[in-house]
């Protein structure tokens, strides 16, 4: 184990030394940290136990941190900032793709549970924007596109928590007659609700100190990232011991901090662009040791059909139907559709789903379709975004715009 702890450490340190190098190349972070723990995990690093057990509570972390930070977006500018674009996506593209996922699952999977069908769709909905980076960077491409992939990436993992619980409680409840009553359900309600008014309540509360302390000079600047940190575990393990859900009370909190505290709130995106990527970077390393291997033995054709369709078909459909009406040409269309890539909440989303919730029948398959779409996608939309102008003419698109 301490050979592999060295290795990684290596790798990771070699990769901040020459990453712009590595991204000039159209190679991403993921795509290397993957590829890192799937030969890893061939060399002996398997998934026992312990092992899912460490990765889950580095997940929770890396989960919670993301939340927050995405949330932090949502302040009194938002809507001009994100903008009518982002907001249709995630607000009429998002629903739409899960409900079209549903059905494309119950299409391919016969025989499956129709609520797990549903869970599976909604995994397979939250986009990452770290798996096409040089999106971001490329300047070639118009600014609003790329301000409208940054924040709908930004903020569909939170949006897409609430469908991921209920369909995951709705499964849970059917496959179990203990629970057929409701009960479940019911729990989660109240699970939902006090982890939605701790997090308003702890994030309110701390914005307003932030400002106490700001404006009498109170806070070394310098300390700012650690607050966020510090913040969003109070607000983690308060909601748990209120008997509310965790992630929902992050991400309401990180609304609720944003909107309170005065001035920007950017250091809590910049501590998950910056010291938070280290979480992301291991994250993407456990997940090719422990779980890809296991995805890659395991996986149907049936899975992978339903990988490419909600790559392919899925998502594009349901951005083009949310753009109608909007002044987005038709290359932009296919440009937001294509690049939704899966990555870190999926992978994550489907690790808590499984670990926390008992008695889903399709349990497995689940998790190893979600695994494999990140690995999928990961290549798939790294490597073509180095292509992304030429393909979808872009250039020609900003100056006809």
């Amino acid at each position: 184990m301490s050979f592999h702890v060295l290795g990684a450490a290596v790798i990771i340190l070699l990769y901040c030394f020459f990453s712009a190098a590595i991204s000039r190349r159209g190679i991403t972070m993921p795509m290397i940290f993957l590829s890192v723990g799937v030969v890893f995990g061939a060399s002996g690093m398997h998934l026992t136990h312990d092992s899912a057990t460490i990765f889950h509570d580095l997940a929770e972390m890396t989960l919670a941190l993301l939340l927050f930070a995405d949330a932090t977006l949502l302040d009194r500018d938002a809507v001009d900032r994100i903008g009518q674009r982002a907001g249709r996506m995630l607000l009429i593209g998002l629903p739409i793709a899960i409900g079209l996922g549903a059905l494309v699952n119950w299409l391919l999977l016969p025989g499956w549970p129709l609520w797990e069908l549903f869970l599976l769709a909604a995994l397979l909905a939250p986009t990452d924007a770290a798996l096409g980076q040089s999106i971001q960077s490329n300047e070639r491409i118009p600014e609003i596109i790329r301000n409208t992939l940054n924040a709908e990436s930004g903020l569909n993992d939170g949006l897409a928590l609430p469908f991921v619980i209920f369909f995951a409680g709705l499964a849970v409840s059917a496959n179990d007659p203990e629970l057929g009553d409701g009960s479940l359900l019911r729990l989660l309600a109240v699970q939902i609700g006090v982890g939605a008014l701790v997090g308003l309540l702890g994030g309110a509360a701390a914005g307003l100190l932030r400002n106490f302390s700001v404006a009498h000079k109170l806070m070394d600047h310098g300390l700012s990232k650690v607050a966020v940190l510090a913040l969003v575990g109070v607000i983690y393990f308060a909601a748990e011991h209120a008997g509310g859900n965790s992630f929902v009370a992050v991400f309401v909190s990180g609304v609720a901090y944003a909107n309170f505290a005065k001035g920007t709130v950017s250091h809590a995106r910049e501590f998950i662009e910056g010291d938070g990527q280290f979480l992301a970077i291991l994250s993407f390393f456990f997940i090719g040791a422990l779980f890809a291997p296991v995805a890659l033995e395991s996986i149907t054709f049936a899975g992978v059909a339903v990988i490419a369709i909600s790559l392919f078909v899925v998502r594009p459909v349901a951005i083009w139907l949310s753009l109608m009406g909007t002044d987005t040409t038709a290359s932009e269309r296919l440009f937001y559709g294509w690049f939704g890539p899966r990555g870190l909440a999926t992978a994550l989303f489907a690790v808590f789903v499984i670990m926390d919730f008992e008695h889903l029948q399709r349990s497995n398959p689940i998790l190893v379709t979600a695994i494999m779409a990140v690995l999928i996608s990961a290549f798939l939309h790294g490597l073509s975004a180095k292509y992304a102008v030429e393909v979808f003419r872009l250039d020609s698109a900003d100056k006809d715009g």
